[in-house]
């Protein structure tokens, strides 16, 4: 009776274990709004401004397995706490075994020490040897900031519970993306005949094609801490999006088409908003601008001001 009780519990634990390790599904929904202004100041009357409104949307779909990892591999300290956990095992068997503590130095430090160390074993091979197991233990426990610094403080210890789901893209997911530019700039360069105006006006409806948006699929991947049901990333897929370019200058229009790309100087802030965000939210910020997709007919000094929004939701979908 008892043996059959062992297996029945056995059993119902299985079937509970799959049922929390389901496979789920969640779609990211990024929207980014700018607005602002440019400027390029060249020689003489070489003079442009401009003011746009631009921004993107990219709607994509992840996977998971639904088995909990015990750590984040998304978190921007993870690699240090891995290698401080690892710092805290050789710890131990140093300890286990009799050995005093393997000092701790940073790359620097390390790198000046062996040195001085060679240059005393000068051409005895027994030394040499013994110093490139001593510099082996001295770069396993390199004190580089962070979870390695003295006491592994904030390292991994083992023992943490599974907590993260991990998130990735697939094929085919039903990825969507959009694209707007609406810029135009006015200006003045000079010209054997005196100052010429002139006008181009950049606009971009653009949503991406079947390449672009098979890219977005496969390219992202996040990871869910169901603790406190918030969300790492470390990256977004970039866009290429194409428009149309009005130039008139002396009365004369001309129209072309191209890449007609999105400001870059606040692409990094927004990959920022999502390193570690709750599942739904909305930041803004103004950003100056050093570089850009200007439209002047002249070099210059180029400088401007961007006012950026960002709104994002994570949602579990069937």
């Amino acid at each position: 009776m008892f043996q059959k009780s062992a297996i029945a519990l056995a059993l119902a634990a299985l079937v509970s274990a799959s049922a929390v390790a389901a496979p789920k599904r969640a779609r990211l929904t990024v929207d980014v709004k700018a607005e602002g202004t440019e400027k390029v100041v060249g020689n003489g009357s070489d003079l442009a401004n401009a003011k746009f409104r631009e921004g993107w949307t990219i709607v994509t779909y992840f996977e998971t397995d639904g088995e909990l990892a015990q750590f984040n591999t998304k978190d921007p300290q993870y690699a240090q706490k891995m290698t401080g956990m690892a710092q805290g095992v050789q710890a131990q068997v140093n300890k286990a075994q009799g050995k005093a503590p393997a000092k701790k130095m940073t790359q620097a430090q390390i790198q000046e020490y062996v040195q001085k160390k060679q240059a005393s074993c000068g051409a005895d091979q027994n030394c040499l040897m013994k110093l490139a197991m001593e510099a082996q233990e001295l770069v396993a426990n390199m004190d580089s900031g962070g979870a390695t610094a003295a006491g592994n403080v904030g390292a991994y210890t083992g023992d943490e519970p599974p907590r993260y789901l991990n998130y990735f893209g697939y094929d085919n997911c039903g990825a969507t993306t959009h694209v707007y530019v609406d810029r135009t700039t006015q200006g003045t360069y000079g010209d054997v005949q005196g100052s010429v105006p002139y006008t181009v006006v950049d606009q971009t409806d653009y949503r991406g094609d079947a390449n672009e948006v098979r890219l977005i699929c496969n390219s992202h991947s996040l990871v869910i801490d169901t603790q406190d049901n918030t969300f790492f990333m470390d990256a977004l897929a970039g866009l290429a999006p194409k428009g149309t370019s009005k130039k008139t200058v002396g009365g004369k229009t001309e129209t072309s088409t191209g890449e007609s790309p999105v400001h870059g100087d606040y692409q990094n802030w927004v990959r920022e908003q999502l390193r570690h965000a709750p599942r739904t939210g909305t930041r803004s910020t103004t950003v100056k601008l050093t570089t850009g997709p200007s439209a002047a007919l002249h070099t210059g000094t180029y400088s401007g001001q961007a006012n950026v929004t960002v709104t994002w939701r994570l949602e579990d979908v069937k």
